[in-house]
């Protein structure tokens, strides 16, 4: 027996060598050091270790792990965790304790397969327990073994990722499980641009008219919106004067229309509250209705889930379409720099520029929405905006030559093109545990040049939609399936009902004892509806709640005491469906349904 791959024989017909020696194929036996100082070592290699190196489940989990190597190569193993006494793993008990265990000077037969059964999460020493695995190579007898060569993977930062690395340049590869409290995926809803409240003032009193002229440019959709309630001086508190049209004779765009008549006062304070204000739930404003879901982050889960939407008092919905997975949405928020950064051969006479440096690129990418508020975090944005390449082309001519003559030949080329997000040269300063980017200075640009007002402005929210926005906001994979929107919260999309206060001849007034969710638009029927070709819709209300008249599209006559129905439309809309997630981020996670985008509020 030759010992140049082999290692020493220690044990031979059953007796074993003396400590130090080992049998010669001869029988003889030889000292372990001179034979080693005669002939060296054999050199073998590890070359990995396998393991799901996500965040541990917070209830625990039993994790199997593999490790690849050469034929006798030999090997160490010991795992701790991160308390001021660490816990050390017994691979024979499955037990955690104090004692310094591990697996020692095991010899591979080109890989070894085993288990961790890291229990549950009851202490959290700096906020997360950390799990350290030192896979050691050793050396014993004539076997040498090493680690393959370093490939060493560094971050954004360019701090060392220690699991993305492979190898190791000493006899100890290490790497990092992590396991944190419990995260709360939310899912809710959101009205980007048509939530926040504005403000004018009204330029000449009226009276009993449903025409008001205001001093800002009612064509501004920062200042006012066709479905904006309107409140004013002169207009009743409970009355429901809804804006119906903008410009109405289009020879005035100061002025707007509104769907009941009434007065108002020259210089009074009007303002304009969009349809889905006072919405819940919405954002962070009201979690009321949202549906929340406790996942250990790096974890996946599938569940159903219920979204319960009410509308402002007085207003109802009405369901345009179902939702997918492109209505949801995350977002973060920025800061805008103090100044715009022109680009070339860009025009900036009217102060306004494609490009702005932001505080945080981060998880920013082409076609995220730009904040589109009317107040508040959007004020000085013109939206909609995206985030986009800068291109711009020149034409190219050039001079064809062939046997019979020459001809010039146009051709469009690009003459400047910038990508929609750059580093600009800055250096990433956070990453997260997982090595992702979570900060780091840049600039964007945008498809629609914004106004110098927009300069350092904080808070300014960023959307991004649909599966790609989301995975590249928060680093989680989301679906949404199954989906189904259902009136009054119960599936039946029962119709709204209320009785009539008094007779009606002829008219298109009728007097309800309640018109609370009633809105514009809604379908009418019952005992004496007259519909020589359809059923007369609701064309306004005259209070927001309460007892009011309301006025539909043909006259009718009813009696007192009637019930009617109204249809296609609702004060409760439940969303309804199934939600799958992977790989749970770190932190918590907040998903939002753009109701803007499938709802009416009316």
């Amino acid at each position: 027996m030759a010992y140049e791959s082999k290692p020493f024989l220690k044990i031979r017909n059953g007796i074993k060598a003396p400590s130090g020696f080992h049998y010669m194929p001869n029988g003889k036996l030889m000292s372990d050091a001179d034979h080693v100082a005669m002939f060296g070592y054999i050199d073998q290699k590890i070359n990995s270790i396998n393991i799901n190196l996500k965040d541990i489940h917070t209830d625990g989990e039993t994790r199997r792990f593999s490790i690849f190597g050469d034929e006798y190569a030999i090997f160490s193993l010991k795992i701790f965790d991160s308390n001021a006494t660490p816990k050390y793993y017994n691979f024979y008990t499955k037990t955690w304790s104090t004692e310094v265990t591990g697996l020692d000077k095991i010899s591979l037969n080109k890989n070894y397969t085993g288990s961790i059964a890291f229990p549950a999460l009851t202490e959290v020493p700096g906020g997360v327990m950390k799990y350290t695995i030192n896979l050691i190579a050793e050396t014993c007898h004539n076997i040498r073994t090493a680690h393959a060569n370093l490939i060493e993977v560094r971050n954004a930062d360019n701090s060392i990722n220690i699991n993305e690395s492979k190898g190791s340049s000493s006899n100890v590869l290490t790497k990092i499980l992590s396991q944190d409290t419990v995260k709360t995926l939310k899912l809710s809803a959101i009205a980007p641009s048509l939530y926040e409240a504005s403000s004018s003032t009204v330029d000449g009193a009226t009276s009993g008219s449903n025409r008001i002229v205001i001093d800002g440019d009612a064509t501004d959709k920062n200042i006012v919106q066709v479905g904006d309630k309107v409140t004013s001086t002169g207009v009743a508190a409970s009355a429901h004067a809804l804006v119906t049209e903008i410009n109405p004779d289009g020879d005035n765009t100061n002025e707007i229309e509104i769907s009941i008549s009434d007065s108002c006062s020259d210089g009074a304070l009007i303002a304009f509250t969009p349809p889905f204000n006072g919405m819940t739930p919405h954002d962070d404003d009201s979690d009321a209705g949202s549906d929340s879901f406790s996942v250990p982050s790096g974890n996946s889960f599938k569940s159903t889930f219920s979204v319960s939407l009410t509308p402002q008092s007085g207003r109802t919905f009405r369901v345009l379409r179902n939702p997918t997975v492109e209505d949801l949405c995350a977002y973060k928020t920025v800061t805008f720099g103090s100044a715009a950064l022109a680009l070339e051969g860009e025009d900036v006479s009217a102060s306004t520029y494609f490009r702005w440096p932001v505080d945080n690129i981060a998880g920013l990418k082409a076609g995220m929405l730009l904040d589109p508020a009317r107040t508040g975090t959007g004020a000085n944005t013109t939206t909609p905006a995206f985030i986009s390449d800068y291109r711009t082309t020149k034409t190219e001519q050039q001079i064809i030559e062939n046997a019979y003559g020459n001809y010039i030949n146009s051709e469009t080329v690009d003459d400047v093109v910038v990508d929609a997000v750059d580093t600009y040269n800055n250096i990433v300063t956070a990453v997260d545990r997982n090595g992702r980017t979570t900060a780091q200075a840049g600039n964007i640009i945008f498809d629609t040049k914004q106004a110098d007002a927009l300069k350092s402005d904080s808070g300014v929210r960023i959307f991004g939609y649909g599966k790609n926005g989301i995975k590249s906001l928060t680093g989680v994979d989301v679906n949404i399936s199954n989906i189904n929107v259902a009136f009054l919260g119960d599936g039946t999309n029962a119709a709204v009902s209320t009785t009539t206060s008094g007779a009606v001849s002829s008219s298109t007034t009728i007097s309800l004892t309640s018109v609370n969710n009633i809105s514009q638009g809604m379908e009418v029927r019952g005992v004496g509806i007259s519909a020589s070709t359809a059923n007369p819709t609701v064309v306004s209300k005259a209070a927001s709640t309460g007892s009011a008249n309301i006025t539909v599209s043909a006259a009718q006559t009813l009696e007192s005491g009637q019930t009617l129905f109204f249809d296609n439309g609702s004060n409760n809309v439940t969303i309804r469906g199934t939600i799958e997630v992977s790989n749970m981020d770190i932190a918590n996670v907040d998903l939002f349904f753009d109701v803007e985008r499938f709802l009416e509020s009316i």
